[in-house]
């Protein structure tokens, strides 16, 4: 998948985390993305205020966030990087913990060639 316009990594963090919570089915709402990545609720709202003036997500007091389509595009592209290079961190033997450590940090960095290369290692 294609990089798309530069954010910062918390932001792309945050967009993430909006998309798990989002396929897992819960509400995705300040105190769960909080939860989920470990962070305080007013450094949530200060990091939904900044993607929605930016058009990712839509967010209104006391409402859950939710995604406009390029968000939603954003968001699953940071996804698919992140799932991409931890199953290839496992193929290698990497341990499922450190995968996923090391994964977060690398997805940010990564080159879009480097990435497809990756992929198609890692495609059953």
């Amino acid at each position: 998948m294609k990089r798309m316009a530069k954010l910062s990594r918390s932001l792309e963090d945050y967009l993430e985390a909006i998309f798990v919570l989002e396929i897992k089915g819960g509400r995705i709402h300040s105190n769960a993305i909080a939860k989920h990545l470990g962070v305080s609720k007013p450094a949530v709202t200060r990091a939904l205020k900044r993607l929605a003036n930016l058009g990712y997500i839509t967010k209104s007091t006391y409402s859950d966030a939710t995604f406009t389509p390029k968000g939603r595009i954003f968001a699953k592209n940071i996804y698919h990087r992140h799932m991409t290079i931890k199953k290839f961190l496992i193929s290698i033997g990497v341990n499922e913990k450190i995968a996923e450590i090391d994964c977060c940090k690398i997805e940010h960095v990564i080159s879009d060639e480097t990435l497809k290369a990756i992929s198609k290692l890692t495609k059953n």
